[in-house]
C-alpha cells in the first residue's frame, strides 16, 4: 500500500504550489490577479506623471492576456510568454542589485545626489534617513527578485501540468477505451434483505 500512495503523492505534489497549499491553477490564478492589479496601478501613476511612457505597458498586459488564454483553452504555448518575462524580470533586478550594491559601496554621493532630487532635500552626506531609503530600495529589489523567481517556478510547473493533462487525455482517446466501471450489488435491494 505505501509503495503505490508515495507515486500518487508525488504526482498531487507536482500539482500544487505554495508549500502545498494550493493547486496551480490556482496559483497561476492569484498571479493574474497580481499581474493585473499591478498594472493597472503602474497605468494610473503613468497617467498622471508621465503619459507618454503607458504604451510600454503593452507588454505586461499582453503577456498577461496571452497566459489567460493559455489557462482558458489550456495551451501549454501560451504559458511561454510569462515564463519568459518572469526570467527577464530576474535577470533585471539582479542587474539592478549589481549597480546599486556598486553606488552604495564605492560612490554613495550619487545615491545622495538622487535621493536629494527625488525628495527636494540638501543632505551632503550620509545621513540616518540615506540608510533607510537604500535599505529599503534595496529591500523592494529583492522582493522583487523573489517574487519574479516564484512566478517562474508556478508558470513553469504549470506549464507541465498542461502537457501532462493533454498528454494523458490524448493517450485515453487513442486508446479508445471506456473506463472500467465495477458494480458491487446488482440485486435489488428487498432481494437480498430476505437472502439474510
Amino acid at each position: 500500500m505505501a509503495y503505490s500512495s508515495k507515486p500518487q503523492e508525488r504526482e498531487r505534489a507536482k500539482e500544487r504550489c505554495m508549500g502545498g497549499k494550493a493547486h496551480l491553477h490556482t496559483g497561476m490564478k492569484i498571479l493574474v490577479i497580481i499581474g493585473i492589479l499591478v498594472i493597472l496601478a503602474l497605468l494610473s501613476v503613468l497617467y498622471f506623471k508621465f503619459k507618454k511612457a503607458m504604451f510600454v505597458m503593452m507588454i505586461p498586459a499582453g503577456v498577461t492576456c496571452v497566459t489567460i488564454a493559455g489557462m482558458v483553452m489550456q495551451k501549454a504555448g501560451l504559458v511561454w510568454p510569462i515564463i519568459a518575462i518572469s526570467c527577464f524580470h530576474m535577470l533585471l533586478s539582479i542587474y539592478a542589485l549589481v549597480i546599486f550594491s556598486f553606488y552604495f559601496i564605492f560612490k554613495p554621493f550619487y545615491i545622495i545626489m538622487v535621493l536629494n532630487w527625488a525628495f527636494d532635500t540638501l543632505h551632503n552626506d550620509k545621513t540616518a534617513s540615506y540608510y533607510i531609503q537604500c535599505a529599503g530600495i534595496f529591500s523592494a529589489l529583492v522582493v522583487f527578485l523573489l517574487f519574479n523567481l516564484w512566478q517562474a517556478s508556478v508558470a513553469h510547473a504549470y506549464h507541465r501540468l498542461i502537457i501532462r493533462t493533454v498528454r494523458s487525455e490524448s493517450e485515453l482517446a487513442r486508446r479508445g477505451s471506456a473506463p472500467t466501471i465495477l458494480v458491487v450489488n446488482n440485486k435489488p435491494m428487498e432481494y437480498a434483505s430476505t437472502q439474510y
